[in-house]
């Protein structure tokens, strides 16, 4: 190699010498990769021997001649374990060829595999000693059956359904009499005999109470559904904690059954709880594109007394949007399902279509009907002061109205699957203290599916009131829409019916909806296209829908997404607007 430097010599030698090194690893790493293959016709049984089958320790440098003697070394114990596989399936006849053979990486195991014939159940003896009639649902429904090809693993779980439900049911010394499986190999069929004997059926005995003395024995045990002498059931303990864990009472819960110290069929039951502390002072900023920049604060007095009264009241302030408000809530006689709120609040709006400032008073009779449905009884009374295109009014509303809501998602913040509707009734006479009339129908929703890797989000928003002149009502009934949740793309609340000179007003029905696609991307992080569609309107001849397209990015904080959305109008000549909002899906 003339013309090179001994510097750049040694240099090239250890470059190859490096490489050298890096492909030795290579074929290092791949040596150490034998195969399996499993060649059978059920594809259940092939994943079941691969999950029980371990690849033998031998070494990739065997020839084929020390492959064949590892084989036969352990051919007894792989055969052993691929007939152990088959058999849980209920192949008791299944013929078994092992070979192992040398590849160009390693070495590969094939398992090959004639199941033949599955055993079937032809005889199911079900007995329960007492009270046979309290498990027919589950003995309908248990994973075996006559005519069934006989699994290990369902009649296992057969035999742990029977006792779970009797458990739940409060027989707390159930025992099997008869657990027997028998099987003719020859004949390939199986007979399933379990005879349960459930004993005694416990009872709830004394309720014990620790309440830490911020809240009253009395109000405590109006969250529980039981009393003393009701059958025992696991299941209405949990259902109690949930209830007082959603109260936000209280901070630490303990719900002990005292099994081993019951008094013949009576398990007595110790409930303690810690009271949260009693008041909570926030205090923050934020900003979305809708009002800007908010300053808010919140005060809330969980327990103003031992009946569990509770105080909060709020306030934020932002160049579109300030308000104060103040909530007075009244547990009734079960707290978890049904309550009486007063409240009074005022808000004041100052937008491109409009100018608004309204004060409120309302009682509530809130409760949670048979359906699960959260269903309210409400009447406002209002005065509202609001200008649109120079023109000012005044009103004072008695409102009366009905709303029923109902959520339901497997995630309080970011729902894979989930939906929520809302439909609301309200109006006002003149008849009854009001100086306008109306009725207005509100309905909206939102469906939450998996989609992929991601999540598929629809919405929508229906709306429509009767009145003779919709002008003359508080623009908080009229109809407006636009902004980060209605129609991204637009100013908040900058979509309504036009007036005979062409400016925007209140219309009298709404129609919105949007259909969106997220998907993770890393960690905490997704990624969003959405395209939003509506319109505020007098009358269906003069519907004008305004759609709008758009991308977004998401950060699943603590307290829900905070959404960051570029959307731009389909049918107008707006710019790519950002949109910035925050809170649960649902």
């Amino acid at each position: 190699m003339q013309g090179v430097s001994s510097e750049a010599m040694k240099l090239l030698l250890t470059c190859r010498y490096s490489m050298v090194l890096a492909c030795l690893s290579v074929g290092a790493a791949r040596a150490q990769s034998p195969q399996l293959e499993i060649n059978t016709a059920d594809t259940q049984l092939s994943t079941n021997i691969r999950a029980h089958l371990r690849l033998p320790p031998i070494s990739c440098t065997s020839d084929e001649p020390q492959l064949a003697r590892a084989l036969q070394s352990r051919i007894a114990n792989l055969d052993n374990t691929v007939q152990r596989a088959s058999q849980a399936l209920g192949y008791y006849a299944a013929q078994t060829q092992l070979s192992l053979s040398k590849t160009s990486e390693c070495w590969l195991l094939s398992v090959s595999v004639d199941a033949g014939e599955p055993v079937v159940i032809k005889a199911l003896t079900l007995s329960i000693a007492v009270d046979a009639e309290l498990f027919a649902d589950t003995l309908n429904s248990l994973s075996i059956s006559e005519g069934a090809q006989l699994n290990h693993e369902d009649y296992e779980a057969a035999k742990a359904e029977l006792a779970a439900r009797a458990f739940d049911l409060g027989f707390l010394d159930a025992r099997y009499t008869l657990a027997r499986l028998s099987i003719d190999k020859t004949q390939r069929e199986a007979s399933v005999e379990l005879a349960l004997d459930p004993g005694l059926r416990h009872r709830f005995g004394k309720i014990n109470f620790n309440t830490g003395g911020a809240l009253s024995d009395d109000f405590v045990k109006r969250f529980v559904t039981f009393s003393e002498g009701d059958f025992y059931s696991p299941q209405t303990l949990l259902d109690l904690r949930g209830a007082l864990n959603d109260s936000q009472y209280f901070s630490d819960i303990s719900i002990a059954p005292r099994i081993t110290a019951r008094e013949g069929s009576h398990v007595p039951i110790d409930i303690a709880m810690t009271s949260r502390p009693r008041r909570v002072y926030e205090y923050g900023a934020g900003i979305t594109t809708d009002t800007g920049p908010r300053i808010s604060g919140y005060y809330e007095d969980r327990y103003r007394n031992p009946s569990g009264h509770r105080l909060n009241a709020s306030t934020s302030l932002s160049p579109i949007q300030r308000s104060l408000d103040a909530d007075y809530l009244i547990p009734l006689e079960n707290p978890t399902m049904e309550n009486l709120r007063v409240s009074a609040g005022w808000i004041e709006e100052n937008t491109d279509t409009f100018d608004s400032r309204s004060y409120r008073t309302s009682i509530a009779y809130t409760f949670v009907n048979r359906s699960n449905w959260r269903q309210s009884y409400f009447t406002n009374y209002r005065h509202d002061e609001f200008e649109v295109n120079g023109i000012r009014e005044t009103s004072d509303l008695l409102i009366p109205g009905l709303s029923i809501t109902k959520t339901q998602s497997d995630s309080a913040l970011v729902p894979n699957n989930g939906w929520q509707l809302f439909a609301q009734v309200r109006g006002a006479s003149t008849a009854l203290f009001a100086s306008e009339t109306f009725l207005q129908l509100n309905l909206n929703g939102k469906w939450i599916t998996p989609l992929g890797r991601g999540r598929f989000i629809s919405r929508f928003e229906l709306g429509t009131t009767f009145a003779d002149s919709i002008a003359e009502l508080p623009v908080s009934i009229q109809y407006f829409t636009g902004g980060d949740q209605s129609i991204r793309g637009y100013d908040y609340k900058s979509i309504g019916a036009r007036d005979s000179g062409g400016l925007i007003s209140g219309g009298k029905s709404l129609a919105v909806a949007s259909l969106e696609v997220d998907f993770a991307i890393t960690g905490k992080w997704r990624l969003a296209a959405f395209t939003d569609i509506g319109d505020a309107f007098d009358d269906l001849n003069r519907l004008n829908f305004n759609q709008s397209a758009g991308i977004g990015i998401r950060w699943i904080s603590p307290i829900g997404p905070i959404r960051v959305d570029l959307a731009r109008p389909i049918n107008g000549g707006e710019s790519v607007r950002l949109h910035l909002s925050m809170g649960p899906d649902l």
